[in-house]
Formats: C-alpha cells, structure tokens, sequence
C-alpha cells in the first residue's frame, strides 16, 4: 500500500508539466503550474483522503470486532487495527497543525490567476493581500471570505437557461443584513451586480408552489427563502410558515400544471380557497372561480392540498365521477340490515359530476338539476382517483364563519361511499350544511 501511494504521489510530480488544464477544486493546472503549487494541493488532497481511510478501517475493525464470537486472535487483530489508523489520524493531524504554524498559506491556498468562466465571475481581494484575483460564484455560500471589488459579468451571467428563480445578495455572512433581490421569473438570462456581497442564496428555478410572507413574492428581513412545496401539507408549522403566507406563485412546467386548496386550519379545514395561479396578495386578488376563489387574506394559510395537473393527457380521459346524495350512505335504505333515517326531505336525490382534468370551485344547486334550497349533500362516494373539499359557503361570499373539510379516496375507509356527512364539520341540524365544492383530481 505504501509503495502504490508512493507512486502515485511522484507521479502526479514529475508529471506535471505534461498536465494541461487539470482542475482539482478551484485550482487549473497547466503547463505554468509549478511543482510547488501541485506539491501543496496534493498534500491537502492526501490528508483528507487519508482521514477518509482510517475511518473506513475503524469501521471494518469495529464490524470484525463484533463478529469476532470472542476469539481472542481477532479481537487483538481488530484492536491493533483501530489502534493504527486512530495513529495514522493523528500524524495526519499533526503534520497539518505542523505545517499550518510554520506557514499557514500552505494549507490555505489562494490562487491568484484562478480560471474562472462560470456562474458570477468576480474581482475579488483578500484581505492580506493587495492584488485582486478572480472568483467565481453559482452556489449558496454562507460566508464569502473575500472582498467583491467588482462582478465581471454584471450584464450576462453564465447559468444555464431557465435555472434560477431569484438571487439573494446579503450584505452579511450568514443570509444577514441587507438583501439585494434579482428575479428573474419572466427571464431566461441572468444578470446583475453583486459587489459587496459577503453571502448569496441560489433560489432554483423548480416546478411547484413557492409561499412568500410578504405581499407581490417578497420576504421579510427574518426570511432567507419562500418555502417549496410539491406535494399535500397537513401543517405548515414544522416549516415556521404556518399563517405566514402573503403572496403565493406556481411555477408552471409545460406539461406539468400545479394546483392547490389552501385551507385556514390545519389538517385541510377551515377556509377554503382553490389556488390555481399566482397570488400577489392574498388579502386582494380578485375572485376567479377557476383560478382563486376566496380571499383568504394574508398570513391565515395553515394547510393545502396540491396536484399536480398533466396537460397533455387526453382531454376526453374518462377520470371517473362523483355523486352526491340528499340522504346517508349515498341513497342505500339499508345498511347492516338497519334502516338509516334520512335528513332534508327524505327524498334520495342524485348528483352526478364528472371529475375533470381542470379545476374549478362550484357551487352545489347551481350545478345540481332538480335540486332546490332545502336539499343538502349527507353522503357522496367517489368513482375514480380525486379528493373532494365542501364549504359551507358559496363560491366567493366566505366569511369567518365558513368552513371546509377536504375529502380523498382514504377518508372513505376503502370504500366508495362517505356514509354520513352530518357527523363532519360542514354540517348540522340547525342550518350549516355544504353549498359549494372543489373537486380536484389526481393526474
């Protein structure tokens, strides 16, 4: 083993004049590197690689200790091999901690005439130092350790198309201090001065339902970043964004269409509002029964439901339907053997309503033939793959009053049929019952 890392290390040695724009971090080599340059990233590379290996050994040691059944001859074998590698760490370490108090340039490089020609490419200045170098940044980075005395590229970064939503310059390390936004949701191209940055946040540019908890999708000073989300959220407080939320945007794909139900209360109740486009303000944006049909208003969203639409489906798919009832278990006189009692009239009435690839919140008697004021939903069961939430107010008059409940294929216990509605919050013997619906379903 000594021999072969021998090898390699006056290798890469005497073969240094013949290696021609070879990265190994942040440092090129090329035919100008000089021996002592290549000498002293090799030395880095060789302690973090050999610190990798004594954990390996100490690991394989450990397993050859445990599965030992307590031979003494592998034991004292495991023993003696965790002993060498914890010797090896140790004059790794202290070769470091050597070398790093003679002159700690060696284990902290800074190249100067760095190859640079990614992300925002900088003139930069370390503090001992007086002339400027180059730097290039395309990654979150907490702490900028360099002066920015200008950004090369200020007109036209190099990012690949359509990548990042927004850039966050802070003027302190940590995402601290003075936040300088670049947004670029209705660009293509990169572009801007970052000058004086000691931290920059990358916000990529990913499909799905960013939350912002300032209006026209700003952040406050306390906030790095909006919070991401791709899929149903029962709670928004393990994320610190529970009744945070002001503004709302979907990034769209071409294919791949998202939609929401926010809700006001955890676990997918209390007010509802579809959300089927971006919301600047959620205390304004006008009532849309097809892309946000209540104000909810700003800082109340506690939960939501997510979909993820796909738009080249067939339009003529045949996704299945529900079916409302006026009386308990979906228009069954019996159950068990036991006759149910009916609510309303007692008049089983049907409402059949296809569930379809697009979105809308839609109030029940306006779509409900043959129904009038005195009939109300006490059962429903769902033919295909689509959650259904119920409000207790029409479409775009909510008050503080209404309430939703959201309903999926496993809120029915395995079945098709939601048996008895007046046991939820969305009904009651003394006036509340559901006046409007969303169906929203699972492509």
């Amino acid at each position: 083993m000594k021999k072969i890392l021998t090898l390699i290390f006056l290798s890469l040695i005497f073969c240094t004049p013949v290696l021609a724009d070879v990265q190994i971090g942040e440092f090129i080599i090329t035919d100008k590197t000089s021996p002592e340059e290549v000498i002293i990233y090799i030395f880095q590379i060789f302690v973090g690689v050999g610190a990798l290996i004594a954990v390996a050994m100490v690991v394989l040691a450990g397993v050859e200790w445990m599965t030992s059944d307590g031979n003494p001859g592998k034991v004292d074998g495991a023993k003696s091999k965790i002993k060498n590698a914890l010797l090896g760490v140790g004059v790794l370490l202290g070769t470091y901690l050597i070398i790093w108090t003679i002159n700690p340039d060696i284990v902290d490089v800074k190249v100067d005439n760095l190859k640079c020609d990614y992300g925002i490419i900088l003139k930069a200045k370390y503090e001992d130092q007086e002339k400027e170098i180059t730097r290039c940044i395309d990654t979150n980075t907490t702490k900028i350790d360099y002066e920015i005395m200008s950004t090369e590229n200020s007109g036209g970064w190099n990012f690949p198309p359509d990548s990042l939503l927004k850039v966050y310059a802070f003027s302190e390390e940590n995402y601290k201090g003075t936040r300088t936004t670049f947004d670029f949701t209705n660009s293509e191209t990169y572009s801007g001065d970052i000058t004086g940055a000691k931290s920059v946040y990358f916000l990529k540019k990913n499909l799905g339902i960013y939350l912002y908890d300032a209006p026209q999708y700003n952040l406050s000073p306390d906030k790095t970043y909006p919070h991401l989300i791709t899929d149903n959220v029962d709670s928004l407080v393990s994320a610190n964004f529970d009744k945070k939320a002001q503004s709302i945007q979907i990034i769209q794909g071409e294919t791949e269409k998202y939609r929401a139900i926010a809700f006001t209360s955890q676990n997918h109740e209390g007010v509802c509002s579809l959300i089927g486009d971006s919301v600047g303000n959620l205390s304004s944006w006008p009532i849309d029964s097809k892309k946000y049909s209540e104000r909810l208003g700003n800082n109340a969203v506690s939960s939501l439901v997510v979909k993820k639409e796909i738009t080249n489906l067939d339009a003529t798919i045949d996704r299945g339907y529900i079916v409302f009832y006026t009386t308990k278990n979906c228009g069954r006189p019996q159950q068990g053997g036991i006759v149910l009692p009916s609510i309303g009239t007692g008049e089983v009435k049907e409402c059949r309503i296809d569930i379809k690839s697009t979105t809308e919140h839609l109030n029940i008697l306006e779509n409900c033939s043959g129904w009038n004021s005195g009939d109300a939903v006490l059962s429903f069961e769902i033919i295909g793959n689509a959650g259904l939430a119920l409000s207790t107010s029409r479409q775009g008059q909510a008050n503080a009053d209404t309430t939703c409940k959201y309903f999926s294929t496993s809120s029915l216990g395995g079945g098709t049929c939601y048996a008895d509605l007046s046991v939820t919050s969305v009904y009651n013997h003394w006036g509340r019952k559901p006046q409007s619906f969303i169906i929203i379903s699972a492509d």
